[in-house]
């Protein structure tokens, strides 16, 4: 007898949480799959930077803003918003930290992003969180990350739009061509993604322009991913803030100094044109939203053939609700550019919004740089069937970390759990890139409920081969 298809998808589903579950129910109260790593006992960082942790000569360079709980209280205690940088060596396992910038900003927007330089050196490059057009930078001692020189200061154009008003620099993503120039993508005027460029290893810089136009509301948000070989600067959109707009998602691709959809169409004849009319839907759609399916990008790696691929979460439950309201019930989905067209697959529960009024903010997820079959994800609900995941330790709904596999390029995974059974958050993973059997996976483990100060999340890490 030939199972109905809806009954057979039941039964795999079940038996994969069989997997799953007791997995989970066995382990011990704040179980880590590993020897974990405490990199800074207090620090946080916003999701759409890159890197803001590097491994350089066998060291581990992890960028975060420090906070002190309530933002108001916060400002009477002399570390508040300070940015620091963490340096783990890591084969002799110590660690050591600074503080980057005293009493910057208390904001996880600030944290630094990372560039190694050709010369041991490592450039820095960070911002505060839409108050002014300022792009902040500095460099460190040849092969010392602990050693920085001054802090230089790079003023961005006003913006010429009616869209909005104020100052608005934020974000930063470093890439180096191999002629030398490095570009840095930032949202900048008129809230959109926009570029700057150094052709003297970041000793100074020019402004490139605008390289996408959003909608009237908040701005595109974008992510990046560099192709070394090629000199090609992928990147994936949304229209605009989801609080503001029932996102979809668009890719394109910057070589020689032009704008292309995902098959290689030309968009645009120069990203250079600070006037572009390229719009932030105008690249290769990867996934329509609506009201039931509102989408924000997560993160973005190349494949072995150097194809995009993108985890994004997908909002369920906002239809018709106001801001506050939603936000309940958020999925991954993993989607591949497969050489002709976007193959996307839901693989995961995401779980609840970390805090009323952001409905859309979920525990985020990463994809391994070294093997995009590989991905890292943070719920406080079980990947595959969406119970709550309900701590033995302490009888609350925790975001736990998961480690996915897949065989069959995405369409299906196999979930493991990296933490279980916690009595605090385990947020936002990262991995950096390495070229080491070895991967080093870090995120934030504590408690956080804004992105103006209120956390109290340390900085910790797992490095191991699996």
């Amino acid at each position: 007898m030939k199972l109905p298809r809806c009954l057979l998808l039941w039964l795999c589903w079940g038996a994969l949480a069989l997997i799953v579950k007791p997995a989970i129910a066995e382990q011990p109260a704040d179980y880590v799959a590993g020897n974990l790593i405490t990199l800074n006992d207090n620090g946080a960082w916003s999701w759409f930077m890159d890197e803001r942790a590097i491994v350089q000569n066998g060291k581990l360079i992890v960028g975060s803003v420090r906070a002190v709980g309530n933002f108001e209280s916060g400002r009477e205690s002399a570390d508040w918003g300070n940015v620091e940088v963490a340096v783990h060596d890591i084969d002799a396992g110590t660690t050591q930290s600074m503080v980057f910038d005293r009493n910057f900003e208390q904001d996880d927007h600030d944290c630094p992003a990372f560039l190694a330089l050709p010369d041991g050196r490592v450039l820095a490059v960070y911002t505060r969180h839409a108050v002014e057009r300022k792009v902040f930078y500095r460099r460190s001692a040849a092969n010392n990350p602990l050693e920085w020189g001054p802090v230089r200061e790079f003023e961005t154009p006003g913006h010429d739009s009616p869209r909005v008003t104020g100052d608005n620099a934020t974000y930063s993503n470093l890439f180096c061509l191999a002629s030398g120039r490095i570009l840095n993508f930032f949202r900048g005027p008129g809230y959109d993604p926009n570029f700057m460029y150094s052709d003297d290893d970041g000793q100074s810089w020019t402004y490139g322009g605008r390289l996408l136009r959003g909608r009237d509301g908040y701005g595109p948000y974008t992510k990046y991913a560099f192709d070394a070989a090629s000199d090609t600067v992928h990147f994936v959109s949304t229209e605009d803030h989801p609080r503001h707009f029932d996102n979809g998602l668009y890719h394109g691709f910057v070589c020689g100094g032009q704008v292309y959809g995902s098959d290689g169409t030309l968009l645009a004849p120069s990203a250079k044109d600070t006037e572009t009319t390229l719009l932030a839907w105008d690249p290769t759609p990867i996934f329509t939203g609506d009201p039931d399916n509102v989408a924000w990008m997560v993160d973005l790696e190349l494949d072995a053939d150097k194809r995009p691929c993108v985890i994004f979460s997908v909002q369920k439950d906002g239809r018709g609700l106001p801001r506050g309201k939603g936000g309940f019930d958020h999925r991954f989905h993993y989607a591949r550019w497969d050489g002709s067209k976007w193959q996307s697959h839901e693989i995961a529960y995401a779980g609840t919004r970390l805090y009323s009024g952001e409905d859309d903010y979920t525990g985020l997820a990463a994809i391994d740089p070294k093997n995009t079959n590989i991905i890292y994800i943070s719920t406080d609900a079980e990947p595959q069937m969406g119970q709550p995941l309900v701590s033995s330790a302490d009888g609350k709904r925790h975001h736990e970390l998961f480690r996915g596999t897949s065989g069959d390029g995405g369409a299906t995974w196999r979930w493991t759990p990296i933490t279980a059974n916690s009595t605090i958050n385990n947020l936002r993973p990262i991995v950096p890139k390495w070229n080491d059997p070895r991967t080093a996976l870090l995120w934030m483990r504590g408690s956080y409920s804004a992105n103006h100060g209120e956390w109290t999340t340390a900085i910790v890490a797992l490095i191991q081969a699996y």
